[in-house]
């Protein structure tokens, strides 16, 4: 008995000297929980266990994207079993990360990270994040997390100035298809005036300029030197029959990044919008070379009803920000942005089309997809397996004040970037969507061309190449037929249709 009071006044003494030992900060007295939790929750192990577990491991993980051949594309479309080798390449805008395996522990830490990273939607529209994600460049490979935070975010923004006839200093709740497809166009322009590898960890004073000059271009306020506001893109919808604070459609969207950048001539760019899920060569030669201008606005409003007197003052406002124009008659070949707008199911995004809409995140023209849930869009980018990585415009900050270009920080401009990549899983994606392609020479445009043509042959297409488009009686055909509509653009038509 002796022997067990001792060893039990042992133990006891034991444990409060255990007890009285500080705790490691922050620790919960999680020692024995899973490592996931460990690595949510407790500060210590994160500080100290890992650098000594992991070593040198993130340096190691992830093979470069410059060190994947550029034909990668090619290479695995003709091999379907190289498919599975490849499910640890993240893509981004056409251009390609590769990872090793994970072990155990990193895999705990990606899990640990998903709660954070891909919250859902509805949470992530509370948030406003402000702040570099740490945590989330231990993550990703650091090529792939420098060129996604490289990447222009547009999203909500609150306190500019009114958006004239109407009374709106916000688009919360309202905009989110409008700034996806700003995000579209912007990074389609940091590739037109600053090429894909451009990356902003490495700004240059001279690339400064540039890169400031892009973004400045969207800025929230009705002025020629912000030709993509939020503003003008909201005057085009009212002239399109969208009242202003509207929600827009791929459809619509598409047709007012036309206008905006056919009406911006130093973008020195081109739009071209494919017609029912049809890219006519001949037609996208005409549009890069200014044989073929885009439509008349206002013959559509009247035309649908619209030509109120709303939609005169909108038209009017627009017209008084525009940057002046001088005709060229140059018809050299303009670097061309290919809109095509797509409806691919009926109440979700049919499984037949998965392949070929991933084959085209591969395509070094890719641009992007503005698209995502129905009346909740989203901007994707990037594609990991069958998820699909995206920046969320449903985050409100607020508009920079209005000063001199040159006025304007890096810290005020790094609020047009996310320190987060997000993804959400195919099945998920709405089959209405607007998907981008940029092709900066004819060469270029052939090549896609020819990608496209062999992802057609290889997967169910998603849409197709024809040389010229068929002729069709002016009653059967209006030079204003945009194609593709939205579930509430076709309910607004067949709205309109019912008053005559």
């Amino acid at each position: 008995m002796a022997v067990n009071n001792n060893t039990m006044r042992n133990k006891a003494g034991r444990e409060k000297e255990t007890t009285d030992l500080p705790q490691p900060h922050n620790s919960n007295h999680i020692s024995t929980a899973p490592l996931k939790d460990k690595l949510l929750t407790n500060s210590s192990y994160l500080a100290a266990e890992i650098p000594l577990k992991l070593g040198h491991f993130m340096s190691n993980l992830w093979v470069s994207g410059s060190e994947l051949s550029n034909s990668l594309f090619i290479q695995h479309s003709e091999n379907s079993t190289d498919r599975d080798n490849l499910s640890q390449v993240i893509w981004l805008l056409g251009c390609s990360y590769s990872i090793k395996p994970l072990n155990q522990i990193q895999k705990a830490i990606l899990d640990a990270q998903k709660e954070e990273m891909f919250r859902p939607i509805q949470q992530q529209q509370q948030l406003v994040y402000d702040k570099t994600d740490a945590s989330a460049s231990l993550v990703w490979p650091p090529d792939f997390y420098d060129d996604f935070t490289s990447r222009l975010w547009m999203t909500y923004r609150h306190n500019y100035p009114p958006i004239r006839p109407s009374n709106h200093k916000t688009d919360i709740g309202w905009g989110c298809m409008l700034r996806s497809g700003q995000s579209l166009l912007a990074n389609t322009l940091l590739i037109h005036f600053l090429g894909r590898d451009w990356r902003r960890q490495r700004l240059t004073s001279e690339k400064w300029t540039e890169y400031s000059k892009i973004v400045h271009w969207f800025l929230d306020e009705l002025s020629p030197r912000a030709p993509f506001s939020i503003h003008r893109i909201a005057l085009l919808g009212k002239q399109l029959g969208k009242n202003i604070g509207q929600w827009f459609g791929p459809s619509t969207i598409s047709q007012v990044i036309q206008a905006l950048v056919s009406d911006f001539p130093p973008a020195n760019l081109a739009a071209y919008i494919a017609s029912d899920g049809v890219i006519y060569r001949d037609d996208v030669h005409d549009v890069a070379t200014g044989r073929k201008p885009r439509g008349d606005f206002s013959n559509l409003s009247s035309r649908i009803g619209f030509n109120d007197e709303m939609s005169k003052e909108a038209q009017n406002l627009y017209n008084a920000s525009n940057t002046p124009q001088q005709e060229d008659h140059s018809h050299q070949f303009k670097s061309i942005l290919i809109l095509v707008p797509l409806r691919l199911g009926i109440d979700s995004l049919h499984l037949t089309y998965y392949p070929a809409l991933k084959a085209c995140f591969e395509l070094p023209s890719f641009v992007g997809i503005a698209g995502g849930r129905p009346n909740s869009s989203l901007y994707f980018m990037g594609l990991h397996g069958d998820d699909l990585i995206y920046l969320d415009p449903h985050f409100s900050r607020c508009a920079l004040e209005t000063k001199s270009l040159v006025e304007y920080t890096k810290d005020e401009l790094s609020t047009y970037h996310c320190t987060t990549p997000r993804r959400i899983h195919i099945s998920n994606l709405d089959p209405s969507m607007l998907i981008g392609f940029y092709c900066r020479t004819p060469n270029e445009f052939d090549i896609f061309c020819h990608q496209i043509s062999m992802i057609s042959q290889k997967h169910t297409p998603i849409f197709t190449i024809q040389q010229s488009a068929p002729e069709y009686d002016e009653d059967e055909r209006s030079e204003n037929d945009f194609g593709i509509l939205s579930d509430e653009e076709q309910k607004e038509e067949d709205d309109n249709n019912s008053l005559f």
